[in-house]
Parts: C-alpha cells; structure tokens; sequence
C-alpha cells in the first residue's frame, strides 16, 4: 500500500497554481469592509440621500435634504444623476410620489427637469408611461422642456 503525502506537509502550497489562488479576490476571506452589497443599496445604484428620498417616497426627507444646501448647492443635486442616468425627479415621477415631485421642482431648472436617463425618457415621459397622472400635472410647469 503507497502513502499519501499529508496535505498539513505544505505539498499544495508549493504549487504555484495554489500560489495564484490564494491572491484571487474571489478566494480571499471578506473583511467587514469589503462585505458584497444587495443589488438595491445605494453604493451599486449610484444613488445619492436625495435619490434614495425620491425612491422611498419621503417628501418631508427630501425637504430635509433640499434645506441642508444653498440654492446653487441644492439645484446641482437635484441634477445629480446615478449609474442609470437617472435623477431624483426621475425616480419620484416613475414611482408617482408626487410630494417628493413638488419639493425637487421647487429647486430645479428646466434643464435638470429634462435631463433624459440612459433609456432616454425624462421625468415628464416616465411618469406618462407610468400612468402617474398627478405627476404630470405637477410638472406641466415646465411643459415647454419636456415637449419638443
């Protein structure tokens, strides 16, 4: 009967394939820095507080978010687009939260109001789409942006 070398002896360690491995990231053991993020959290999105705010449907959130900046501040993170080319008042339209559609328009400009996500619809088309009849209504204010 032949004998097996032990593997506690080191002979898969001299191996340079074994070698490779163990440098993998996929091999590595995760740190609690480096956990793996569920496919809605805000880091894989892309999404900013005033994004998830438009998300969840919290208008007084929002508010809260909208309140923290300047005018200037405030008007550049409504126009603030995540992964998806999305923008906060894109994802409230879509959704139909149309309290959080106020608050964003009281600090956006008609050029952040019609900014197309990379599916090409704006806010005032998702929310057409969508059937988020309120919605529209809240944005006819700026209709000269959204129809051409």
């Amino acid at each position: 009967m032949e004998r097996q070398t032990s593997f506690r002896l080191g002979a898969l360690e001299k191996l340079k394939s074994f070698r490779g491995m163990e440098k993998q990231k996929s091999f590595k053991m995760m740190s609690t820095d480096n956990f793996r993020r569920h496919r809605d959290s805000p880091g894989k999105r892309g999404d900013t507080p005033l994004h998830l705010a438009a998300r969840s449907g919290n208008a007084a959130g929002a508010q809260r978010i909208i309140a923290e900046f300047d005018p200037e501040v405030a008007a550049e993170r409504a126009a603030q687009a995540n992964h998806d080319g999305e923008t906060p008042l894109y994802v409230a339209a879509e959704r139909g939260h149309t309290d959080v559609v106020r608050e964003i328009l009281k600090v956006s400009d008609v050029q952040t109001a019609g900014v197309k996500a990379n599916n090409s619809f704006d806010a005032f088309h998702i929310a057409a789409k969508q059937g988020h009849l309120d919605c529209i209504k809240k944005m006819k204010i700026l209709q000269d942006v959204f129809i051409h």
